[in-house]
């Protein structure tokens, strides 16, 4: 009992120690947006965020670089179609997967953007940075 009294002790000192930062980034922001998805991928360090409302429902994909506090606009090909309101998870494996959403319907798809091996995924998002498909 004392223990578990300690746990929670710990446990909520350190939640009222959290306090939120505003981070500052260069890159190319994401207009400003709601209804989007956003996943992070542990083994990169970096934030994916996909589609959203930007006054019209949109498929764009962007990545933070955390590390870095650097946005990027990802431009692959054969993006899931525009849509908001959906929900999307990262995967223990590296994929990010995509279900559903609403664009004018609503949507029942299923997506996934597969990470791909170390080093082709550094030059397919060097080259979709660029503009160029990956």
């Amino acid at each position: 009992c004392l223990l578990l009294r300690l746990a929670m002790f710990l446990l909520v000192a350190s939640s009222l120690l959290a306090t939120w930062t505003e981070l500052s980034a260069n890159g190319s922001w994401p207009t400003p947006r709601h209804g989007h998805s956003a996943v992070f991928c542990p083994r990169r360090g970096w934030m994916l965020l996909f589609g959203g409302n930007a006054f019209d429902p949109t498929n764009q994909l962007f990545r933070f670089d955390v590390a870095r506090s650097e946005w990027a606009q990802l431009k692959l090909a054969g993006p899931p179609s525009k849509r908001e309101g959906h929900t999307a998870t990262f995967t223990a494996d590296g994929r990010m997967v995509v279900f559903g959403g609403y664009s004018g319907k609503f949507l029942s798809d299923v997506w996934e953007l597969a990470e791909a091996p170390a080093a082709a995924a550094e030059d397919g998002v060097a080259a979709a940075d660029d503009g160029a498909a990956a």
